[in-house]
């Protein structure tokens, strides 16, 4: 599955509420503000210690304030581009490249040509102030969306940029730096969205250049320090897939189809990775179980827990073969049953009945063992039984069934009971091979009196029984 989930759109979206909360957009407006109502003098005063700009003329004047009350981002990009034809050299070109980027910035979203003339931009303000913010944001944010495949020089500027403003972030938003229209939890969260950021773009860096490890590490650093992106984790879950990492890559296709918060993605999407999550689990896991553990967990995690993994069906075949294989050398009884049952339920299970179980005393001693044992399952009727159901292999499950031609004495029965061990011995009757069932007629039970004697084999097995071939 691979969606396509816009990252223009997405970019957009981060920026804007960047910006909406650090004053990015605005920051033309502001500066508009500040010298609109002034006269066109030739010369303007400036702060104590900075260099006294001038106006190279009234016109030029003109059409700064011109552009300053243009609301339009395409007109007021064709003014700029006039000041620029008009006055190539000005005191301003500062202010002119940061109007610029707003106003380019408002372009980008639609415009692919304003992405490029926008890096640019924010590029030539680098050059006489390398930790400008704005720039590096919208370099951050818009150097993924240029057409074509990066150059090896502009995934070098981007990363630069991307690294920067994780270099000042913390300065940027230092709460000395917050303006006074905000609130201390939105520069706080206007922290947390510029870092979020620049790791994304970083983890694009990566995926560009076929570090799959980097990759990997930028995503989940953008998912720390901002859990609320399905759409991060998304990306980051398809990676993770196909670097075979199913555990990890499974816990982030089901937070990105369960977050619901703020951000959360197109919900036709959320039900499309739902769907693919609870398949690919299935395949992987080998069944559904456990599938809303991990569901719930997602839900309100961006990330799995320490130690989070879903174990696969290799590795539950392979435990469980473990496990049987430990049963067996610790059980030569179980080994004797457990071979009996994986003959009878072989290919050549007849066979194998006609040669050596039917009739004969089993286990009868052949390898050293004198009695199954199994867990009591049912007692039927329970008062006077004559038919007591076993799990041998698993207490839960039948897979032995004892007949005995006549009731037993009620005595038998404060020695047998549900949910109890029970050994048993004698002569094999029939069986059944799905589900599997192997019926004693009169069997022994050792130091529990029956009322009928012990049914008599036909012929006995001593010598060990192999599994068929």
């Amino acid at each position: 599955m691979n969606f396509t989930f816009s990252r223009v759109r997405r970019v957009v979206n981060a920026l804007g509420a960047l910006a909406l909360l650090t004053g990015l957009v605005s920051a033309g407006s502001a500066l508009a503000q500040g010298t609109s109502n002034q006269q066109p003098a030739n010369q303007q005063p400036a702060a104590t210690g900075q260099t006294t700009k001038n106006w190279k003329d009234r016109a030029e004047y003109d059409l700064y304030v011109k552009i300053s009350q243009t609301t339009d981002p395409k007109q007021r990009l064709e003014l700029l581009n006039t000041w620029t034809d008009k006055y190539p050299q000005t005191d301003y070109s500062q202010e002119r490249n940061q109007y610029y980027m707003v106003t380019l910035a408002q372009l980008a979203g639609t415009d692919p040509n304003a992405r490029k003339q926008l890096i640019d931009k924010a590029e030539e303000v680098l050059k006489t102030d390398p930790n400008n913010f704005t720039a590096l944001a919208y370099i951050t944010t818009w150097g993924p969306q240029l057409a074509g495949t990066p150059t090896p020089d502009q995934l070098s500027e981007i990363e630069s940029a991307a690294h920067t403003m994780l270099d000042n972030i913390d300065k940027q938003f230092a709460p000395d730096k917050k303006p006074a229209n905000l609130s201390a939890d939105q520069w706080s969260q206007a922290k947390v969205v510029a870092t979020a950021l620049a790791h994304n773009t970083l983890a694009w860096v990566a995926t560009q250049k076929k570090d799959t490890a980097g990759a990997e590490e930028q995503y989940k650093a953008s998912l720390q320090a901002n859990p609320n992106q399905p759409n991060v984790s998304y990306a980051y879950a398809k990676l993770l897939m196909d670097e075979k990492k199913y555990s990890d890559a499974l816990f982030e296709y089901a937070r990105a189809a369960t977050y619901d918060g703020q951000g959360a993605l197109p919900q036709a999407a959320r039900d499309q990775i739902k769907a693919y999550f609870d398949k690919v689990y299935g395949q992987y896991h080998g069944s559904a179980d456990g599938a809303d553990q991990v569901i719930a967990q997602a839900k309100t995690n961006a990330l799995p827990p320490d130690g989070f993994k879903i174990e696969g069906a290799g590795d539950i075949a392979a435990q469980q073969a473990k496990a049987l294989e430990d049963r067996m050398n610790a059980d030569p009884a179980f080994k004797l049953w457990y071979t009996i049952q994986t003959n009878l339920t072989g290919d050549n299970g007849e066979q194998f009945w006609d040669s050596s179980v039917k009739d004969a005393e089993i286990p009868g001693g052949a390898e050293g063992v004198k009695y199954f044992s199994g867990t009591v399952i049912s007692i039927d009727p329970p008062d006077r039984p004559t038919k007591i159901v076993l799990g041998v292999t698993d207490p839960q499950t039948p897979d032995a069934t004892l007949l005995f031609s006549q009731p037993l004495p009620a005595s038998a029965l404060d020695k047998i009971k549900v949910g109890q061990k029970l050994e048993f011995g004698g002569v094999a009757d029939s069986y059944a091979k799905n589900p599997y069932m192997l019926t004693f007629k009169d069997p022994t039970l050792p130091g529990i009196p029956t009322t009928a004697p012990a049914k008599k084999p036909t012929r006995t097995t001593k010598r060990p029984i192999r599994h068929s071939r």
